[in-house]
């Protein structure tokens, strides 16, 4: 349904204190020499704590967390086709395996550009990337547009429906040029679905 290399596609993760310019740790892809600085301020400004951002660009998108407990912002960017609700969940799943591998007084201790304490880090990422589909972070619907007439595969965070209140969880999904309105059950059925506009 589709088949994404998350080692090719993704283009950078960095995890680093908020309103500061140090790292803790960042994974960047090889083939990537685009400099990241403007992605990572911005991102490290997030106006609101423990809510998912999305900026999307000609050639990239970039999607950042504002951890509440720790006042951390994971970022991590990509290649514009990998759908936002799989860079969430990945982040979801690293911020997780970031706080049971390393104490978070780790955090008091380290300075500088680049802290070595976090290197070890590198082999999570990397596997997270490379395993996305065993780690039973998404599921991947189908969904016929009633706009332009096309069946696309989206990508649902599992988590999203999991913790959602409501018994059918909304999710827009925007291609295109337009966006669809899906609603999704807790067995991640699609109950319904409509044409949206939407303001940018």
């Amino acid at each position: 349904m589709l088949v994404l290399n998350l080692l090719e596609q993704i283009y950078f993760f960095n995890i680093g204190p908020a309103n500061r310019d140090d790292t803790y740790f960042e994974w960047r892809n090889e083939t990537f020499n685009k400099p990241t600085l403007f992605e990572i301020k911005f991102a490290r400004r997030a106006p609101i704590k423990d809510l998912f951002f999305c900026i999307s660009k000609v050639d990239e998108k970039i999607v950042y967390y504002h951890h509440c407990e720790t006042d951390i912002v994971f970022s991590i960017g990509s290649r514009p086709e990998v759908q936002s609700q799989l860079l969430e969940a990945l982040i979801e799943y690293l911020i997780e395996n970031f706080f049971y591998t390393f104490d978070k007084s780790l955090l008091q201790t380290c300075y500088g550009d680049q802290c070595d304490i976090f290197s070890s880090f590198q082999e999570i990422v990397e596997n997270a990337f490379i395993n996305y589909e065993k780690l039973n972070l998404i599921k991947i619907v189908l969904v016929t547009c009633k706009g332009c007439k096309k069946t696309i595969p989206v990508v649902i965070k599992k988590t999203l429906v999991e913790k959602s209140q409501k018994s059918n969880t909304p999710l827009v999904y925007s291609h295109s040029g337009h966006a669809v309105l899906i609603y999704i059950d807790k067995q991640f059925q699609i109950r319904g679905d409509e044409i949206v506009g939407v303001s940018y």
